[in-house]
Formats: structure tokens, sequence, C-alpha cells
């Protein structure tokens, strides 16, 4: 039996993702998803697709991917986001 994933919606926001049979019936407060659309608990469900949270305040909303105001270097190093100096930070 194949399988389905759908995300459970309070208002437009996930709550819970559940693995169904193909025959479930996706219910008012559910929708379906794929890997193309990932969906996790806390994002938001758009009528389109789903927003992960906001990971800073700085970040903007693109194509449904989060990106910092700064490109991440790309130097094979390791970095982390300061919110405070709005730059990569290497680790």
């Amino acid at each position: 039996m194949s399988e389905r994933t759908v995300a459970v919606l309070d208002g437009n926001t996930v709550t819970n993702v559940i693995v169904v049979p193909d025959d479930w019936t996706v219910g008012p407060n559910e929708v379906e998803y794929t890997d193309a659309m990932p969906a996790g608990i806390g994002w938001e469900w758009d009528g389109t697709g789903f927003i992960p949270p906001q990971p800073y305040a700085s970040w903007v909303l693109n194509n449904y991917v989060w990106e910092a105001p700064v490109a991440f270097p790309d130097d094979d190093q390791s970095y982390v986001w300061d919110e405070a100096t709005a730059s990569w930070q290497q680790v």
C-alpha cells in the first residue's frame, strides 16, 4: 500500500505532520504535500505553499526560502549568522 504525507493545520499553522494511506480523504484542516513542497510543525500555509519560521528578523523570504541579507561566504569555512552585526561570523 502506498502512502502520502499530510500537514494538519490549526488556522494556517502546521500543528502536525502525518503519513496516511493512499486512500485517505484529506480533511478541511489538512494539506497533502510532497518533497518538492515540504512542511514542518510551526510552518505557515499560505494557500499555495508552506513557509518555514523566519530564522532571523533581517532575513527575507524568497520563493519559500529565508535568505540572509548577506550572501553566505564561499570559502569552505564554517560560519554562523550574527543578527547583531548582520553578518556571517566564522566559527
